[in-house]
């Protein structure tokens, strides 16, 4: 499990990784938003499929944290077209899809935050989850980047303050109609937040 010398300060620090597939502005804003929370943060810059294979495949060297930034399409992750010289073996039409995610991803006890769109639809989540991951959060529908930012926030000061992962999503998906969309995957079922603010089993 990576754990910087920051989780060992008087002011202990929370690590979080983040895997930046897209131009890298929003994983750069997420950066910046997450350290102004006493968070100490480890950038992944993924320039080729292999790279983003290599961070969800870490297994003993796995982050507590994982957020995801990248655009998405259909429950896959979008990392367009490439030189000849690059593999993208793993990809169809530019496109990683749940499928090879279920293949390579090893990522014991993490919790792993997907800002694409569609990335929380059922057969993603299900993928990430093959992982062992301790669980999964992602909107099953597009969102703005407005939101993305509003549900990180939420989410990640009430971690800081002490909260559990679920009290966490709870809290920051409940926050508007569009922070709804973001479901919550365990090893138990999925779930989603209600009108009323609590949580609610949808499957599994």
């Amino acid at each position: 499990m990576w754990n910087p010398v920051d989780t060992r300060f008087y002011a202990k620090k929370l690590p979080v990784a983040i895997a930046a597939i897209d131009d890298g502005s929003e994983a750069n804003f997420i950066r910046t938003l997450l350290e102004q929370l006493n968070i100490v943060t480890l950038l992944h810059t993924i320039g080729t499929p292999n790279d983003f294979l290599q961070v969800i495949g870490q297994e003993g060297e796995a982050p507590p944290f994982l957020v995801i930034s990248a655009h998405g399409d259909q429950g896959g992750l979008i990392f367009g077209e490439y030189i000849d010289e690059i593999d993208v073996s793993s990809l169809q039409n530019g496109v990683m899809y749940p499928s090879t995610i279920a293949e390579a991803i090893r990522l014991p006890g993490t919790v792993v935050i997907n800002t694409a769109c569609s990335a929380g639809v059922k057969e993603a989540g299900e993928a990430f989850m093959k992982g062992e991951i301790q669980a999964y959060i992602a909107a099953d529908e597009d969102v703005t980047g407005e939101t993305t930012a509003l549900f990180l926030m939420h989410f990640f000061h009430k971690l800081v303050k002490g909260r559990s992962v679920e009290e966490a999503w709870e809290h920051a998906a409940a926050y508007d109609e569009e922070s709804r969309l973001y479901r919550l995957y365990l090893r138990d079922g999925i779930y989603k937040v209600g009108d009323d603010g609590k949580k609610i089993r949808i499957e599994g």
